[in-house]
């Protein structure tokens, strides 16, 4: 009975892990995959590994968890990008020669 509730979490994992990548919301995947942690601790119980499961639980479901929603709710406040802006450095030096070339020579 275990082995079938091993497979069917693992299958459910690489499920999860599939549709946070496809997923096209950044909030959605992080939920995501805290719930994949969640359930990748559970996996690591069910094959007697509790200390690897704690570890998963706190530093996997939790901090990784905060971190990512603080990155997005930092990244929400940020300022966009100008659309003049150069996006490379070759864009940046592109730019450079156009002026240098549109400035009158005395």
């Amino acid at each position: 009975m275990t082995t079938w509730i091993v497979l069917f979490i693992s299958v459910l994992l690489i499920t999860m892990a599939l549709a946070a990548v496809f997923s096209r919301s950044l909030a959605s995947a992080v939920i995501i995959l805290s719930t994949l942690s969640l359930f990748a601790a559970l996996l690591f119980v069910l094959v007697a590994a509790p200390d690897v499961a704690i570890t998963e639980a706190a530093i996997g479901s939790a901090l990784t968890t905060v971190v990512f929603v603080l990155a997005l709710y930092r990244t929400k406040d940020a300022p966009s990008a100008d659309s003049r802006s150069p996006k490379n450095m070759a864009d940046e030096s592109g730019n450079a020669a156009r002026s240098v070339q549109e400035v009158p020579h005395a």
